[in-house]
This record gives C-alpha cells, structure tokens and sequence, in this order.
C-alpha cells in the first residue's frame, strides 16, 4: 500500500468526480508522501453499494429492498397505466394514481426511518465499547443509514415523476 497526504486524497477526490475513479487512482500516487500516514484501501477491501447492503442487519436489508422495490413498482404502475389513458378506464387510472400516492408518500419517511435506526443501534454499539473505535469502523454504519435515506429519496422521487406524468397525460386527454 502507498502512504497518501490529504493533500493527494482531496486532489484524487477532484479528478474522482471530474474524470472517474480509476483515473483517480492513478493521480493519488504519491512517492514518499507519508506525513499523514493515510494509505488508500486496496481494491478488493473497498466497501461498496453491494456490500454495505450485504453487511446490512436483516431488518435492514428488508426494508432497503423494499424501497427498491417501490421504486421498480412505481415505473411499472406508470408503464401499465399510460395505454389506458384516454381509453376512458377512469377507475384504473384512479388506482394507478392512488398507488403512485402511497409510493410519493411513503417513501422518504420509511428511508428515514431506516437511517434513524441505523444511526441509533450504531450510537448504542458506540456507547458500549472501550476504547472508541475509529472512523473507518463506524463509516459503515454510517453508509448504510445514507443508503436507507438515499433509497427512500429515490422511491419517493419516482413516484412523484410517474405520478406527475400520468396525471398531466390524464389532463391532456381530458382537453
């Protein structure tokens, strides 16, 4: 492993967000900077999505998978509803908007709720162990209840998209 300066990682930070992760690798090499003693982690020890699902608590990864799943459902509920606008299936289009509803509303509040469990079990472990263990211990953690957030932005937002659409393309064939 390399020794990196923070210097170099907020260097390999910029080009990771301008130009990509590999080529960020290539810039974080440094000869001989060691005075902050950092080393970036190998490859096959990085955490990733995947893996902070995969750690995730069995609660957890319930619920995760069901905001995933209320995302997917939302685009289908809106690819199945979209022929029948027009048709005059008002019932059905008021189901499918009832449905996209129920998505909108719940999901930010359910990925909140992951994260505020996350982060509480996390401050309980934190409190019970001596001595304090380090960032990159907790930083797991920490990514699993943003993941929970992220997850329920994103079904939320879906939602919110496919039911926006489908009520515009209701108005529309409705003039």
């Amino acid at each position: 492993m390399r020794r990196l300066n923070l210097k170099t990682l907020i260097l390999g930070g910029a080009v990771a967000l301008a130009t990509g992760a590999a080529q960020a690798q290539e810039a974080a090499k440094c000869g001989g900077c060691a005075e902050d003693g950092l080393t970036l982690v190998p490859p096959a020890e990085r955490l990733t999505v995947g893996g902070v699902f995969a750690d995730a608590a069995l609660e957890m990864q319930v619920l995760l998978a069901l905001l995933i799943l209320a995302a997917l459902a939302s685009l289908a509920i809106w690819a199945l509803n979209l022929p029948k606008v027009g048709k005059g299936d008002a019932r059905a289009l008021a189901g499918a908007l009832g449905r996209l509803r129920i998505v909108r509303s719940g999901g930010a509040p359910l990925g909140a709720l992951g994260a505020s469990y996350v982060l509480f079990a996390g401050f309980v472990g934190l409190a019970n162990v001596r001595p304090t263990p380090s960032i990159g211990v907790l930083a797991p953690g920490w990514a699993e209840a943003a993941l929970a957030l992220m997850l329920g932005l994103l079904a939320t937002t879906v939602g919110v998209l496919c039911e926006r659409h489908l009520e515009a393309r209701i108005r529309r064939a409705a003039a």
